[in-house]
């Protein structure tokens, strides 16, 4: 079953406070790609952005996170999911629909954001810190994810189950944005949403023989 759930539209105040975390994320890359992440530090970040540190942190956790961060609508979204359906019809498909729709939101909205994406992905490969930052971002995204999803399938299915289901979807993201990001950084065109897609397809063939 492919979930149905519509995309969100944000009100005024929302869009406000996502356009601040935009303005904030895009000046502390700049800093941290003239002049080092280690160095730079929030209240630096917070000046040059226009905004007092209190803000800063009402957007973003950790000066990591303004770099890479989790996608929270994915998990509230696959939340409201589990919460709308029989668990009986939580499945593979369903989640991956989810991953799919956060792939979506990375490439949609411009040119400058295919930019910061990339300019992002070389600074995370280039500081030790950084990368095992976004390692560990994923990894507690992952986590939170799979206890809502065993939560919801408790007495149905085993915890492992759900693991394998949001690890499945989530693998198969990551190595799609591996391999766009690849096609990019060649010249290529390229759309993500359907390199997704086809890498759930080679994914399906693997559990299968």
């Amino acid at each position: 079953m492919t979930p149905k759930t519509q995309a969100r539209i944000p009100d005024l105040r929302e869009r406000r406070r996502q356009e601040t975390r935009l303005e904030i994320a895009e000046t502390a890359l700049t800093l941290f790609e003239r002049q080092g992440f280690a160095t730079t530090t929030v209240d630096e970040i917070a000046r040059t952005a226009g905004v007092s540190s209190s803000t800063f942190f009402r957007c973003f956790a950790t000066k990591e996170e303004s770099v890479w961060g989790p996608d929270r609508e994915l998990e509230i979204e696959i939340v409201e999911w589990l919460e709308s359906v029989p668990p009986e019809d939580i499945n593979l498909t369903g989640i991956e629909a989810f991953y799919e729709r956060s792939l979506q939101r990375l490439v949609t909205n411009s040119e400058d954001t295919r930019d910061r994406i990339l300019r992002t992905r070389r600074l995370i490969a280039s500081d030790d810190h950084l990368r095992a930052a976004a390692f560990a971002a994923d990894a507690l995204a992952m986590c939170r994810i799979t206890m809502s999803v065993a939560e919801r399938l408790r007495g149905l299915r085993s915890e492992s189950f759900a693991r394998l289901l949001v690890e499945s979807a989530g693998v198969a993201s990551r190595i799609a944005f591996d391999t766009w990001v690849r096609h990019i950084e060649r010249g290529d065109e390229a759309d993500l949403v359907e390199i997704y897609r086809t890498i759930r397809t080679d994914l399906r063939e693997v559990v299968t023989t």
